[in-house]
Order: C-alpha cells, then structure tokens, then sequence
C-alpha cells in the first residue's frame, strides 16, 4: 500500500481505493490501509483496536451479507490528515433483498498516510431486520 499522500488529491483516491477494497469482500486487502494501531468504530458498537482486529470483523460482516458497494457523494478535508466521507451504501443480503442507507464515515491518517481512525456512521439494522 503507497502511503504518505502529498495532495488532496491523492489523499482522495486512497479513500476511494480503500473503498473498493471493502466492497471487494477481501478483509486482508482491507487491512493494508490501516495502521497496526488502528481504532475501528462501526455505529454504536465498542470500538476495536488493532489490525488484527478490524480485519477479523471485515471478515465476518462479509460473511453476513451477500456483498455490498459504497457510493461516495462527498468528500471532505476539514483538516490536515482528517477525511470525511457522505455514502450511499447498498447492502445485498443472503436472501436476495438489496438496500440502500445513507453513511457517514470519518478517517483519521498517520503521519506515513494509513488510516489510524477509522469511524463508520450509520444505522446498519435494515440490513439485519
């Protein structure tokens, strides 16, 4: 994974990448853009930290649903290192039913460029209801 990004840009297409990784189902790719040290949060669930940790949990929600794809409708960078993404999710569940959420993620960059922060804000249960 290059890290360091010296331009919004760049920093812009890192986002999106580490998108099309998750939506790739492939946890372990998911995981080479985040820090050793990484604190995961999806909604209100504890926080995971690590790693090791985060692709785990990838792994299992891939397990959970049939696959997904993230629709980014805005990006910002309301400061150095800081990322927020504006989402439309699609959900494919097991039982062939698709839905669409709205999501709101935030990430935190360390100095070498990876996600150190990785915060994921909506209300997943539609897709488990």
């Amino acid at each position: 994974m290059t890290n360091a990004h010296t331009s919004s840009s760049d920093v812009d297409q890192f986002i999106r990448e580490l998108f099309a990784a998750v939506d790739s189902g492939d946890a372990e790719r998911v995981g080479g853009f985040v820090t050793d040290g990484v604190t995961f949060r999806f909604g209100s669930a504890e926080p995971l930290i690590g790693r090791t940790a985060l692709v785990a949990a990838s792994r299992q929600f891939s397990a959970s649903i049939a696959g997904l794809r993230h629709e980014i409708t805005d990006l910002w960078r309301p400061e150095p290192g800081t990322m927020v993404a504006e989402l439309r999710v699609t959900y494919h569940r097991h039982d062939g039913l698709e839905l669409t959420l709205p999501c709101c993620n935030i990430f935190r960059l360390s100095g070498d460029g990876l996600v150190d922060d990785y915060r994921i804000y909506m209300d997943v249960n539609p897709v488990f209801a």
